[in-house]
């Protein structure tokens, strides 16, 4: 079904730029007026269950960021991933699956109340194919498929047990495994692929299907960032030499940043001079730092596809600049499932996970010399 889809969205028709820039200047009063229009219907209580309407209206702010994102890119294969996974998440906290072409069709009639006719017009034809396909969304958000990557079967049981102290939020059995799996920096990168990755994947798959709270999500999160803190405070020394300069960091509005950590850690352990910006870096903050610093190498991380155009708004920015310009890499779950992306966004590569981006920044470092 999937492959059927993606060949549907590849033949979706590009959208104006008038289009693009009028949905974006518009985008906060056609929030309100979606909000209005499902707020104000007598059926609201069956489609999004006991849950407030502030959930609902949060939905449909991210919806038009996303949408946003994908107009601008013309990337539809996104809408594939995306809007089955907004069906399994708000399904799996009580929404009635008849909320989402309600919903749909609610951002119909925002666009041609707010837009011109011949504006409108082409925005609307991919809502119409959303709301055509919405039982196949059904179907997609139903599979038990999971993307995340495996721990080797030698970390499998370490991988659980660290899974389930993070659920558990107990902070001591997230600290004993950790001390008892990485016993030298070298470790670090090897704990970080085999067990920190795959691990806050699973977490994120179990919040997404309503096993466990926003808030055993975010404390999942913050147990593995004050892990991480202690072992980079523990093991990591300033090393001799260095192979050259690099910032890291998440991108705008991006609050997602365990991964640019496992980055900017492992890229400082292979003889890296590394300043990690952390997360929701503003862009105009970011770029003066950049220009300043002037690293050989800039990394971005996007979790979100609604932060796409950030990232790219930043490479743009610094692919403009005079003379020598760092090599910029991107990565994270947005990227993933988009053949391209990360070119189609300017950048010069794309790293999967932190060894990657290693192996990629040391590719870039030999084709210097």
């Amino acid at each position: 079904m999937t492959h059927r889809l993606m060949a549907e969205v590849s033949e979706l028709p590009a959208i104006p730029e008038s289009s693009v820039q009028a949905y974006t200047e518009n985008l906060a009063a056609m929030v309100e007026k979606v909000n209005k229009i499902m707020s104000s219907r007598a059926d609201i209580g069956l489609l999004i269950g006991e849950n407030p309407l502030q959930l609902m209206f949060e939905n449909h702010k991210n919806h038009a960021l996303f949408m946003g994102n994908v107009f601008a890119l013309g990337q539809y294969a996104l809408l594939i991933q995306t809007v089955a996974w907004a069906y399994r998440t708000y399904h799996s906290r009580g929404f009635a699956y008849a909320y989402f072409p309600a919903h749909l069709q609610a951002w119909r009639i925002a666009l041609g109340e707010t837009l011109a006719e011949d504006t409108a017009g082409p925005l609307i034809r991919i809502y119409d194919w959303m709301l055509s396909r919405h039982e196949e969304f059904i179907a997609l958000s139903e599979e038990t498929r999971s993307v995340s990557p495996q721990p080797d079967q030698a970390w499998k049981e370490i991988c659980n047990g660290f899974v389930q102290a993070l659920i558990q939020g107990d902070k001591a059995r997230v600290m004993e495994l950790g001390q008892e799996a990485v016993q030298s920096a070298q470790d670090l990168p090897v704990f970080y692929l085999q067990v920190v990755q795959p691990a806050m994947y699973a977490v994120g798959e179990m919040w997404e299907r309503g096993e466990i709270s926003v808030a055993k999500e975010h404390l999942a999160s913050a147990l593995v960032n004050r892990l991480m803190s202690a072992q980079y405070i523990e093991l990591v020394r300033p090393q001799g030499e260095k192979r050259g300069r690099a910032v890291v960091s998440a991108a705008a509005n991006e609050f997602h940043e365990v991964g640019a950590t496992m980055v900017a850690n492992s890229l400082e352990l292979d003889g890296w001079e590394v300043e990690y910006l952390g997360a929701n870096m503003p862009q105009d903050d970011f770029l003066d730092f950049v220009s300043a610093y002037q690293p050989d190498i800039v990394a971005l991380s996007a979790a979100l596809a609604s932060n796409l155009t950030a990232v790219q708004s930043v490479i743009q920015h610094i692919s403009a600049w005079p003379g020598k310009r760092p090599k910029i890499m991107v990565g994270g779950l947005a990227f993933q499932g988009v053949s391209g992306l990360a070119q189609q966004l300017g950048a010069d590569g794309y790293a999967r996970d932190c060894a990657q981006a290693v192996q990629l920044a040391r590719t870039w470092q030999e084709q210097q010399v």
